[in-house]
């Protein structure tokens, strides 16, 4: 997601969430853009975060399914890095009530955010 787009989300998700932690203030602008997916999902999951994104197609790497299942992380994915910014922020807005719900569940569990509600995707990982 493009900077300036992932910033829109994040000022959305900041109106109603208090505590947001993005990848850039984990590891700073720079760092952020080599930082492997395995390494945030693992780091950001041991500080109890649950992750918040827009891509889906992490969840078709197997190593990324893998590092999601291993961190007993909690992965929330709106749209595709295609979608529409108002669109993935509608759909977030939409859902907020249901992410409630899971949040306080133990991971590993990852779900899509849809038009009206939230479902649940498969963590299969026997193809490592």
């Amino acid at each position: 997601m493009g900077a300036p787009r992932g910033r829109r989300f994040v000022e959305a998700v900041r109106r109603h969430v208090t505590d947001v932690e993005t990848i850039n203030d984990r590891y700073g602008v720079r760092p952020a853009e080599t930082v492997p997916d395995v390494r945030w999902i693992a780091d950001a999951t041991a500080d109890g975060r649950i992750l918040v994104g827009a891509d889906r197609f992490i969840l078709r790497n197997p190593l990324e399914r893998h590092a999601i299942r291993r961190a007993g992380a909690r992965y929330i994915v709106f749209g595709t890095n295609d979608m529409r910014m108002v669109r993935m922020i509608e759909l977030f807005e939409a859902n907020l009530p249901l992410i409630r719900a899971p949040a306080g569940r133990p991971g590993p569990w990852a779900y899509r955010g849809a038009q009206h509600s939230l479902d649940r995707l498969v963590l299969n990982c026997h193809d490592i």
